[in-house]
Order: C-alpha cells, then sequence, then structure tokens
C-alpha cells in the first residue's frame, strides 16, 4: 500500500526522477559528530537554493534522525549519505549504513530517552524505506506541494 499523501502531491522521485537534480554524496567514519556536521551541510545547500525554511528545516530533522540511527547501528567502517534534490519537487535522503537490520517505527513511551527517529520519519517524509542496508526517505518542498 503506497503511504498516505495529499492529493496535490505528486509521486515520489525514482532513480531516473532525480537524474537531473543536484546530488551531495559523503561517506564517513561512524561516528557521533557526523550527525550536526551533515545537519549543517543539508541545511547550507538547501537554503543556498532557496527551498523554503520548512522544508529545509524537515530535511535537517530527518537528515539527524536518520544518520544518529547509521551511526548507532553501523556494521561496516564508512557510512554513506546521499541528498538529491529539485527545487520544484522533491529531496530524497539515503544513508546507508551496512547494517542487515531491519528498520522499524516504534513508539517510545513518554519517559524512554530514545527510540523516536524512525517515528519522526515516518510523520515528517512524503515516503520512506529500507533498500538492502540503505534507509532513505522523500521530503515535499514547498513548491511539490502546491496546487
Amino acid at each position: 500500500m503506497p503511504p498516505s499523501t495529499h492529493s496535490a502531491t505528486p509521486a515520489p522521485p525514482t532513480a531516473v526522477d532525480i537524474q537531473d537534480a543536484v546530488h551531495l554524496t559523503m561517506s564517513f567514519a561512524p561516528h557521533a559528530r557526523r550527525v550536526e556536521h551533515l545537519r549543517r551541510v543539508a541545511g547550507a545547500l538547501l537554503r543556498q537554493d532557496d527551498l523554503g525554511t520548512e522544508a529545509v528545516e524537515t530535511v535537517q530533522l530527518l537528515v539527524s534522525e536518520i544518520v544518529t540511527n547509521a551511526v548507532v547501528h553501523s556494521r561496516g567502517e564508512r557510512v554513506r549519505f546521499s541528498l538529491a534534490y529539485r527545487r520544484s519537487g522533491f529531496v530524497r535522503i539515503e544513508v546507508d549504513d551496512h547494517s542487515p537490520a531491519l528498520v522499524t517505527v516504534r513508539q517510545p513511551g513518554p519517559d524512554e530517552e530514545s527510540g523516536r527517529g524512525m517515528f519522526l520519519v515516518d510523520a515528517l517524509s512524503w515516503a520512506w524505506g529500507r533498500r538492502g542496508t540503505c534507509t532513505w526517505c522523500v521530503v515535499a518542498t514547498r513548491e511539490a506541494c502546491a496546487p
């Protein structure tokens, strides 16, 4: 079943749709300091193309959540991060942590200090999933949401 979405939102990008998009790909050792670094890099890149405050802040939050999961659960020496976008469309975030573990949406109790990352990804992204060892999500920009 496809993810729920607003009726005015077009389908998320496929690999073909994002071929002409702006791409950023980085590989890094799984370390907690990379979370904030990638959050800032994603924000600076998207602000440069004026994608809109709401879209930029949403992408930054989702980058933080997905990269944190990758750093915590990584099974390799490197994590691969990729961001692709078009100004009038979508932002696609991919993080490959080389971990075969399933990614699930949890609903932690009010006293739990962690476990909300994929809940936020599920709530704030247009679509998300896991392909092999890569977790991805798609965020619609303000232009994609316009009627």
